[in-house]
């Protein structure tokens, strides 16, 4: 698509819809008209300015130009092209008495859409015109169900991160090389392909062009901005909108757009702010609908969405929040089932308060509950199965979250057991990830024990090259397959650092939680783990109780602590907290040369939830079940 420049500042400026004498309806943040060049019974032409002037387009016949061809094409057919472009140019000239009489804008407005809004928008256009020659742009947009026809109606592009070809095109319009790296100072950063969207405030000035990778994993923010500018604009924001519906994705608000829903606006995956809110209510905005994707931690969602609650409060607006079934988008929603089912679904929403908020969390959580409950098969495991503990997964159906206290007499055992149940979880559940922390041991020794555990031998075995080649050889397997886990970043394995305390670790673990919903860790050594914070407990193992609790509560993942437990006369002794606030004690124990495994529980039904005969190796200390 070339500009025609000559004709750029009455296209720009001097034109609209309303002065083609048809009639309009609003759809979206576009209008609609019935299409005078194939069918007039079909309301298929889109006008939009996503390219900072008016064109149309028929998502039908393709028909598609500025506003001038229109009334070439519509009152001036039957002339040749220069007469009907003469006539066309007179016909709208005629139109600006109304134009003329408006009040200037404000001096401000003008600066801001002066020389950056002309940089911004030649970068649109060019990358409009780039992701119409690009067959991998077209496949994109067809994998989330859109034309190229429907991509041009928001301005959508393709650039290829390579910016000389840009530069050339900047050329024609009499743009410098210096204007395009000030207002589009991230454009050499980015080198990789992606899909380019315009953004523009509730004028309609364009004050940024966000870049989506076109490779998203579904965990990372996708979204990159080419020009520095305001973050806290809702994306598609609109003016004299009394209600507006608030989404995350960029596809999201499009696609509710392009289905005729009026006022749908992206924060782009960003967290809801303040800022957001005031430029919402700045544009008429009385009451605010927030639409999330359920996120894999409810909790932590909930707590969010409250914070959003008292923002909306503290500003006047009525508010309500949705959160979505799990894998469910706005996007998805309102292609599959169309735009009713979203708009009804927002009908039946009960406004927020602190009260019916908890509400319709609490519901929802049941509903989802039961869901999940009703669609696993009898024979199926709820939680991670262990190959070497058959009847200890069938007995507690599997290692499911919670905490869970480890120990063992004599007291060596308990590390065995959890570096044995640790390299069964990660060979059992392909799509596990097993973090280990020990506290008591040196890294390297933990490496040791889980070589050693993989090859049957000793671990003095494994710490030098054996004479017989054939050890040497498996050593070097178990070595390579223990680094395979690591470099597929299924296992880690972390030890005691003089900064790593509780506020680090749950820090931490929430981040790896974003990549790895199913997540194992295990705690060896508790009685040595350090806690920063809740002085308000003077006893130690009720801190580290606490602290274990809020990384549970937080993550809801299985969680093994392994500490210091004493068996006198057949009862258990152990500090009360640690005892209290377990879901479930393991204690190991020997007893004649034979080794059992107890698991009791005072939360999850029966206190004796498994009691069976174990076997350990003799070499390795590699434990399975008998």
């Amino acid at each position: 698509m070339v500009i025609d420049q000559e004709h750029a500042g009455i296209m720009r400026k001097k034109t609209h819809p309303r002065q083609l004498g048809v009639p309009l309806s609003r759809w979206g943040r576009n209008l609609i008209a019935s299409c005078p060049f194939h069918s007039p019974e079909e309301t298929s032409l889109f006008f939009y300015d996503a390219l900072g002037y008016w064109r149309y387009r028929c998502l039908q016949c393709g028909s598609e130009g500025d506003l001038v061809e229109f009334v070439m094409r519509s009152r001036f057919n039957g002339l040749d092209e220069p007469a009907a472009r003469a006539e066309a140019m007179e016909f709208l000239g005629a139109q600006e008495t109304e134009q003329d009489s408006e009040p200037d804008e404000h001096p401000w407005i003008k600066e801001i859409g002066g020389e950056k809004s002309r940089v911004l928008e030649n970068f649109v256009r060019y990358c409009h015109w780039a992701a119409c020659k690009s067959p991998s742009s077209a496949d994109f947009f067809a994998q989330r169900g859109w034309s190229i026809g429907q991509a041009q109606l928001y301005g959508l592009g393709y650039y290829s991160g390579d910016p000389e070809p840009f530069y050339s095109y900047c050329m024609l319009s009499g743009i410098e090389r210096h204007q395009v790296a000030f207002f589009l100072d991230n454009l050499e950063a980015y080198h990789e392909p992606r899909i380019t969207i315009p953004a523009r405030n509730s004028k309609g000035l364009i004050h940024s062009v966000y870049g989506r990778s076109m490779e998203d994993d579904g965990m990372h923010n996708p979204y990159i901005s080419y020009a520095s500018g305001p973050t806290d604009i809702p994306f598609n924001i609109q003016p004299d909108n009394e209600s507006p519906i608030i989404v995350e994705g960029m596809f999201d608000a499009l696609t509710a757009d392009l289905a005729g829903i009026p006022g749908v606006v992206s924060t782009m995956y960003q967290d809801l702010t303040m800022s957001h809110l005031y430029k919402l209510k700045a544009c008429g905005a009385n009451s605010v609908t927030l639409i999330l994707r359920r996120e894999a931690n409810r909790r932590e969602q909930e707590f969010r969405i409250q914070n959003y609650l008292k923002m909306a409060e503290t500003q006047g607006l009525r508010f309500k929040s949705i959160v979505l079934p799990e894998n469910v988008t706005v996007d998805q929603l309102v292609r599959n089932d169309g735009a009713d089912q979203l708009l009804n679904l927002i009908d039946s929403t009960e406004e927020d308060t602190v009260h019916t908020h908890r509400r319709s969390m609490l519901l929802q959580d049941i509903k989802e509950n039961l869901d999940t409950a009703m669609g696993c098969p009898p024979d199926e495991c709820v939680g991670f199965p262990l190959d070497s503990f058959p009847r200890f997964t069938k007995e507690i159906d599997g290692i499911q979250s919670g905490i869970f206290y480890v120990s063992s007499n004599p007291f060596n055992l308990k590390t065995s057991l959890l570096s044995s149940m640790a390299l069964d979880l990660i060979e059992t559940n392909k799509d596990l990830k097993l973090i280990y922390i020990a506290l008591e041991t040196p890294r390297r020794q933990i490496f040791d024990r889980m070589v050693a555990m993989l090859t049957g031998l000793s671990v003095l075995d494994v710490r030098k090259r054996n004479s017989d080649e054939g050890i040497n050889a498996k050593i070097l397997e178990a070595t390579r397959k223990l680094m395979g886990y690591v470099r597929d970043n299924r296992m880690e394995i972390w030890e005691d650092q003089p900064a790593f305390d509780n506020k680090e670790l749950l820090a931490t673990l929430k981040e790896e939680q974003r990549e790895h919903h199913d997540l194992v860790v295990i705690i060896d050594g508790v009685d040595h783990f350090k806690v920063t914070d809740r002085p308000d407990l003077a006893d130690i193992y009720e801190r580290r109780s606490s602290v274990m609790l809020d990384i549970y509560k937080t993550l809801d993942i299985p969680l093994f602590i392994g500490g210091e437990l004493v068996d006198d006369d057949g009862q258990l002794i152990a500090p009360r907290a640690y005892l209290r606030d377990s879901d479930a004690i393991y204690w190991l124990e020997a007893k004649d040369n034979e080794l059992f495994l107890t698991v009791n529980s005072k939360r999850l039904g029966n206190n004796n939830l498994y009691k069976g005969k174990l076997s350990i190796d003799e070499n390795s200390n590699r434990i399975w079940e008998a």
